[in-house]
């Protein structure tokens, strides 16, 4: 299915080493409208398995892409969506297909509300103020930067995110992409300063969303460090309205450094 990639001016905002990159969350909302036009009944509230393979460039250098939503159903139901681009070139007819991101919707599996404790008698939170957040560790332009506060733990993260007017104002089908997208970049601080490594998302084991965030509204993000696997860094993430209630639900979110060792954390992250 031939898919159109958003040209709004905020997707400015998120850039990695100076070029705009599509975000996952914005990949994972036009998989998820495609895929429920295309298959009506699809449970696009439940992802699997979802792998962000590929930055998908959307700067002034790459705008002449065709992408495509290359969909596929298994014997037991389960719906594979991938975000594939493909080029050609005008001397040869070898056409190249890449896989930016792929994942899949509408296995129900058994789940419990996850509740992370608070350890009262854990060490006091290491506090970022947001411009030093923004300036110094995900550097992301002002539609990007919705974190407002953020308490890093030895084990965990607690963060309050007040979520971007930009984009629609009513419920796009996953939810607002902000909050989520902040609560990467509050996993990103974390691995900087506790593991010494500037670590992007590149997937998950399972996502569940239980009621679907607006833009302009606050939430608080909780997420919890889980383990070291290989070169990637392991964490659960929930999402709650500023009622408390659970709004969407992580396990087995995986980062890793995507910059072959080229960015590194700065010093006072690390010493202060």
């Amino acid at each position: 299915m031939p898919l159109k990639i958003p040209d709004a001016s905020y997707l400015q905002d998120h850039r990695f080493e100076g070029r705009t990159v599509l975000p996952a969350v914005e990949a994972m909302q036009i998989l998820a409208l495609t895929t429920k036009a295309y298959l009506p009944k699809t449970d696009i509230h439940l992802i699997h398995d979802a792998r962000f393979d590929k930055f998908l460039y959307i700067d002034s250098e790459n705008r002449s892409f065709n992408a495509f939503n290359a969909i596929q159903v298994d014997e037991n139901g389960a719906i594979h969506a991938k975000l594939i681009t493909k080029t050609g070139s005008s001397k040869t007819t070898i056409t190249r297909v890449k896989e930016h991101v792929s994942l899949t919707f509408g296995i129900t599996t058994p789940h419990k509300q996850p509740l992370f404790k608070k350890n009262y008698n854990r060490d006091p939170p290491y506090m970022i103020s947001t411009s030093r957040l923004y300036k110094d560790l995900v550097p992301f332009g002002p539609d990007f930067q919705n974190i407002k506060k953020l308490y890093l733990y030895k084990d965990s993260v607690e963060a309050t995110i007040k979520s971007a007017m930009s984009g629609s104002t009513g419920p796009e089908p996953l939810g607002s992409p902000f909050p989520l997208d902040a609560a990467f970049h509050a996993a990103c601080a974390w691995g900087q300063r506790y593991a010494d490594v500037v670590a992007f998302p590149v997937g998950f084991d399972h996502r569940r969303i239980i009621n679907p965030t607006y833009c302009g509204e606050t939430y608080k993000a909780q997420i919890k460090f889980v383990q070291t696997e290989k070169t990637a860094l392991i964490f659960d993430i929930n999402i709650y309205s500023s009622n408390g209630d659970l709004c969407e639900m992580l396990k087995g979110v995986c980062m890793r450094d995507v910059s072959a060792g080229r960015m590194k954390p700065p010093l006072w992250i690390k010493s202060s």
